[in-house]
């Protein structure tokens, strides 16, 4: 299948850059590359054939050649971000072309659960970028000090679940919210209602949202220990859908109708992320001035 879908999110492309962003934009420009401008109508493309496809680059495009003969030639202008599974066969000129015009690509394995990612040559850095880095590199327990704020997003994410099913008239019990506080909260763990393949489009976008912002999917503390941000954003906007929205889509197995069902959402998606993004931004301004 190849369905490319509408997502646009330019209209976030300023909520992650604040002063300290504005201060360091010269020392920035030196170390970024700024990618060709997209076409009002880039789209997400979504790749998931269910026989091989070859994907190669005239250096202005993607062409997607099918096992039958079939050929389609996708501008680069046109594309924000692709998601595919293990059966499109991409050339090194594709990949490249891909990386150095900030299309970040997103694998997904056969359930269509999130597998890898290429993160695109490096673009602006954001304030948030700068204050990761910055405390990732100092002694301290700031990797203890993330996991904790990781913690009180998903109460977060429950107390909007909560306060849904009281607005939809089907308030939550005393009983079911202790049980989803133990399991979601504090272990992180959850009912997914929702196809894997929905989890591989979330994470697809919020690679295509850190990767714009000049943000790393994972950051090496130096105590040894990781943080996962893309992972961690992914999950997290994976357990409210799955909270508030997951039981509308039971039925949905096609990654055709996931696709459909998603870009509904992606502009839910993309303020979620740019939520929690927000709150670790001020959450780690203050473990840096502390």
């Amino acid at each position: 299948m190849i369905d490319p879908t509408t997502h646009g999110n330019s209209a976030h492309h300023r909520q992650l850059n604040g002063p300290l962003a504005r201060r360091r934009a010269s020392r920035a420009s030196t170390n970024t590359t700024r990618h060709p401008a997209r076409t009002p109508d880039a789209r997400t493309l979504y790749l998931m054939p269910a026989e091989t496809l070859h994907l190669t680059s005239t250096g202005e495009a993607l062409v997607a050649s099918r096992p039958d003969g079939e050929v389609h030639r996708l501008p680069a202008t046109r594309l924000l971000r692709v998601v595919c599974n293990e059966r499109v066969h991409w050339s090194g000129a594709a990949l490249s072309l891909c990386q150095h015009r900030g299309i970040t690509i997103a694998w997904v394995d056969g359930r269509g659960s999130p597998s890898g990612y290429l993160w695109p040559a490096q673009s602006p850095r954001s304030e948030l970028a700068d204050t990761l880095e910055a405390l990732s590199g100092l002694p301290g327990d700031w990797s203890q000090t993330y996991t904790n704020w990781l913690r009180q997003q998903r109460l977060r994410v429950l107390q909007h679940w909560h306060a849904e099913r009281t607005a939809s008239g089907q308030p939550v019990s005393a009983a079911e919210a202790q049980r989803a506080r133990r399991a979601w909260v504090y272990r992180n763990e959850l009912h997914e209602h929702l196809p894997p393949i929905v989890h591989g489009m979330i994470s697809a976008l919020v690679a295509s949202l850190l990767a714009e912002r000049g943000l790393a999917p994972r950051y090496w503390c130096a105590d040894g220990e990781n943080i996962e941000l893309a992972a961690d954003i992914s999950r997290l906007i994976w357990g409210e859908l799955n909270l508030c929205g997951g039981a509308i889509a039971e039925a949905m197995r096609e990654s055709r109708e996931a696709a459909a069902l998603f870009e509904k959402w992606s502009s839910r998606c993309a303020d979620l992320a740019f939520v929690h993004l927000a709150s670790l931004r001020a959450h780690a301004a203050r473990e840096l001035q502390a």
